[in-house]
């Protein structure tokens, strides 16, 4: 019921507008100059949306409520392979999240945390699926998370993921860890060659400053302020 918020849900709709009327989905845009703060894959589920549904206002307004609802199922699944024994950790684990204030803030959002919680608990489940065994399947899910976090939100997704997963043999104690860890090592070089398949062709075609901040100046810059 409410508008979309300035500074921040209006300057996405309009980045991810001019990305419709461009039709440039590698190099993003804001009011014609190069747009190097985020990553695209918000903005090209925008567009992805218009494209089936027609250019409307509700499907930006849906896309963080789908993540959100996505992020609740992850919860329910985390928290049934942590404590297996209890039937109701599940269920329990959903409600305080779906029940936080905060939660509920960001879900109404069209911003970028929703979506970047959704992949950080993906690759969470990845983790606990690798460290029952499978590694193959497991780490092949942590790649994926990885490469679409990073296109979410940036390498943020890495200060959520491998702490969790250098940590492993702490918090699951038996595990072989020269194959966890070369396992890791695949996982993340995959997901860094999703992340890239998209910011090397943007990069050529973005020019020297966009390439520049794409690859350093957005995440650096971030960290010293």
């Amino acid at each position: 019921t409410r508008p979309l918020t300035p500074i921040d849900e209006t300057r996405y709709v309009s980045v991810a507008w001019e990305m419709w009327l461009r039709g440039d989905w590698l190099v993003l845009f804001k009011n014609g100059e190069p747009y190097s703060h985020k990553p695209p894959l918000l903005f090209w589920l925008y567009n992805l949306g218009w494209a089936l549904t027609g250019v409307n206002e509700w499907w930006p307004r849906l896309v963080s409520p789908l993540f959100s609802l996505g992020c609740l199922a992850l919860t329910l699944s985390l928290a049934r392979r942590l404590w297996p024994a209890e039937a109701q950790a599940g269920r329990n684990a959903a409600w305080i999240l779906a029940s936080s204030l905060l939660w509920l803030l960001f879900s109404t959002s069209g911003m970028f945390d929703v979506m970047l919680t959704f992949f950080a608990l993906l690759g969470a489940r990845g983790l606990l699926v690798a460290a029952e065994g499978r590694n193959r399947n497991g780490f092949t899910w942590l790649a994926v998370a990885i490469g679409f976090g990073v296109l979410a939100k940036g390498p943020v997704v890495l200060l959520h993921l491998l702490a969790l997963a250098l940590l492993a043999p702490w918090w699951r104690p038996g595990l072989a860890w020269k194959r966890w860890y070369g396992g890791l090592l695949l996982a993340v070089l995959g997901g860094a060659a999703i992340a890239l398949a998209w910011a090397i062709p943007a990069a050529i075609l973005g020019g020297e400053e966009y390439r520049r901040m794409i690859f350093w100046g957005q995440t650096a810059n971030r960290m010293v302020d």
